[in-house]
């Protein structure tokens, strides 16, 4: 698997389907991590950063991008790659130093993977 430089902008990253993206990862789940008043989100329009990585709350900003919410992201919503229809990346993050998948088109309910929503990290 070949990981796009922080540098690279989204028109540059190929557009993949969620099966290709299923297999790379051998099966795992993607993660957005989100704070308490999104826990219940299961839909979302797009676009949508997400990674393979599961973190614990206090190293979110050390390795991942994460912009626009003040609040703490102490829940991680799971969603099934299988169940994706239109992802770009994989990129390094422009300000961490994870990985990251953008999901173009958001997600519906039926790729979440917990039925509830997010869960909250321990």
């Amino acid at each position: 698997m070949s990981i796009a430089s922080s540098e690279t902008s989204l028109d540059m990253l190929p557009v993949r389907r969620g099966e290709s993206v299923a297999r790379e990862l051998a099966g795992r789940p993607l993660f957005r991590y989100v704070d308490e008043r999104h826990a219940k989100e299961v839909r979302h329009p797009g676009p949508v950063f997400v990674t393979p990585t599961p973190y614990q709350p206090d190293e979110l900003q050390t390795y991942l991008a994460l912009t626009g919410w003040p609040a703490a992201r102490t829940f991680v919503l799971r969603l099934d790659p299988l169940k994706l229809s239109s992802l770009r990346g994989p990129r390094w993050c422009d300000v961490g130093i994870g990985v990251e998948y953008i999901l173009l088109r958001g997600y519906e309910p039926e790729a979440v993977i917990d039925p509830d929503g997010a869960v909250e990290i321990r």
